[in-house]
């Protein structure tokens, strides 16, 4: 069976189907119970056809027709049903209900012009969409440049910050350590001086010690030969005056300048 015998098959279905169903919208309720027996006989039960009957023949003949045509006319092994779909869209046939073949051709020439709009639109689309993509990629690398930029500058200044902090602790040890250094200076000043101050003291009380004991050892004397009294204070005052030797008598009760030899003398 060819496709033009499948193709006047399902058309004479479609028009007996419409036509029943026309002669059905038609017959009024009158003509109806006319047919049935008249106005004053009891209308007989009719066996009415319902969506059922509509339903059924959709599913158990329109349906596979369909499928079993679509199998024959387009479907070609090889070919996955997206492809074979695809190039079916400019064969596909539509049938009409009135019959008219130039209506039919008119139709699809219609349908194929609607379809290359379709397919410009589409492909309009897409160029819109790769654009919008492009753009909205582009974005994000422009943003994303941005973050890393961002994200450099903001690492550069931690470092800066960290460098100068970093010599500015250097800067604040170095200080510390100078003042370290001065206070040992200071305090090695300080002490050489309370040494040079403790030896110039022991030096002190050594010479005083030492004038003391001189000046102990001195306060007696003891006559030699060729000894007098005048030669005594000039040697112990380096003054022979009256008044020293009138100091030396008074100091060891003497009454003249007379002295003698082995006499200890008092020297005040």
């Amino acid at each position: 069976m060819s496709k033009e015998d499948y193709r006047d098959k399902i058309e004479e279905h479609r028009q007996s189907f419409v036509e029943e169903q026309t002669e059905q919208q038609d017959l009024s309720r009158v003509s109806r119970m006319n047919k049935n027996g008249g106005n004053n006989n009891k209308p007989k039960k009719t066996k009415r056809k319902t969506p059922l009957m509509t339903i059924l023949f959709v599913i158990f003949i329109l349906i596979p027709l369909s499928i079993l045509i679509y199998f024959l006319k387009f479907y070609e092994p090889g070919e996955t049903i997206e492809e074979a779909e695809k190039n079916s869209t400019d064969t596909i046939v539509e049938i009409d209900k009135s019959g008219n073949k130039a209506e039919v051709a008119d139709k699809n020439k219609e349908d194929d012009k609607a379809n290359k709009e379709n397919e410009k639109d589409k492909a309009e689309k897409e160029d819109k969409a790769k654009d919008q993509s492009k753009k909205d990629a582009e974005k994000l690398a422009a943003e994303k440049k941005a973050a890393e930029e961002a994200k450099k500058a903001e690492e550069a200044k931690k470092a800066e910050e960290a460098r100068k902090a970093e010599q500015a602790k250097k800067a604040e040890q170095a200080k510390k350590a100078e003042q370290d250094r001065i206070a040992q200076a200071e305090a090695a000043r300080k002490a050489e001086e309370a040494k040079k101050a403790e030896q110039a003291r022991k030096a002190e009380e050594a010479r005083k010690a030492e004038q003391e004991k001189q000046t102990a050892k001195a306060s007696t004397h003891t006559v030699k030969a060729n000894d007098n009294l005048y030669r005594i204070a000039l040697n112990h005052y380096g003054d022979g005056s009256e008044a020293t030797l009138a100091k030396i008598r008074a100091a060891n009760g003497m009454s003249s300048n007379d002295v003698m030899v082995g006499q200890v003398i008092k020297l005040p």
